[in-house]
């Protein structure tokens, strides 16, 4: 894959217009656009009309998917004090999250993609200790060993919120999970919200070790405390993207880099400039 090719976007980073997104994107040379939200609907809650809908304004612009983001793992731990048994919470009610599985296989099966972006659970309610980090890995290897049955890959994105919040972490999960099913969605704007660094050096063992399987692009501006980082357009910010685009592609990285701007007010500007900067750094790579 070209590195031009490897451009990608989570759609509702620009709007929930997906036609208007998939013409913008389409400027930008990007090929495959990932699915978070769409018509204001989550994706994991597509229905098979809206999938098909879908599909064909991607197959009209001859368009592909780099990657379903659904909500899968982003629910606290079965046995937390906020966890709940009954609705339709993708955070408090751990069967009803990790019950979305083999719908989002079968998205991603319409979609045709083999990339599921998941978490490996809050840590909110819980003990973060031995106990719990054992739980956490026995709960979520079932699910890896599914995606690897049926040639998935899941991309684990690192949140501060959850179990896989630090780079210490990130290199303990992969050690252990020891799986080419389950890769790590980087998220160095995740990193920073953890106050962990976003530098070549941080990251030199993921490469080394091909844990990487996707990359998500913001930036943030500034940290505020118990929030994390508050983001704007990609390249003005504290991470030096074009030193990490050049390590990735170093390491023959032939993932996506997936902008991800992670703003709430004028998204469609911030994402039009994140796209010029990112795609100038992308070029002069």
């Amino acid at each position: 894959m070209e590195n031009m090719d490897q451009l990608s976007i989570i759609t509702d980073e620009i709007c929930q217009n997906i036609e208007h997104v998939l013409d913008i994107s389409q400027k930008y040379g990007i090929k495959d656009v990932e699915l978070r939200k769409v018509w204001d609907k989550n994706i994991a809650n597509f229905t098979d009309s809206d999938l098909k809908k879908l599909k064909k304004l991607l197959d009209e612009r001859n368009m592909g998917v780099s990657m379903i983001s659904g909500p899968f793992g982003k629910c606290v731990l079965p046995g937390s004090k906020y966890a709940k048994n009954n609705g339709e919470s993708f955070s408090r009610n751990v069967e009803y999250n990790l019950g979305l599985f083999e719908r989002l296989v079968e998205i991603s099966d319409i979609l045709e993609t083999q990339n599921i972006r998941v978490f490996n659970f809050l840590k909110m309610g819980s003990e973060v200790n031995e106990e719990s980090w054992k739980l956490m890995m026995d709960t979520i290897k079932p699910y890896v060993n599914k995606a690897e049955s049926l040639n998935k890959v899941l991309m684990l994105e690192n949140e501060h919120f959850c179990f896989l919040d630090t780079i210490k972490n990130t290199r303990r999960f992969f050690n252990e999970i020891d799986s080419n099913a389950i890769k790590l969605n980087l998220d160095p704007g995740n990193y920073y919200s953890a106050g962990e660094p976003t530098d070549t050096k941080a990251y030199e063992e993921f490469y080394e070790n091909n844990w990487v399987g996707h990359v998500h692009v913001k930036d943030p501006k500034f940290k505020l405390p118990f929030i994390g980082g508050t983001f704007g357009v990609v390249g003005k910010g504290k991470i030096d993207y074009k030193s990490l685009f050049k390590q990735a592609l170093r390491h023959d990285y032939d993932g996506y880099f997936s902008l991800e701007t992670h703003v709430l007010i004028k998204k469609e500007k911030t994402s039009i400039r994140s796209l010029e900067n990112i795609s100038d750094m992308l070029k002069s790579l």
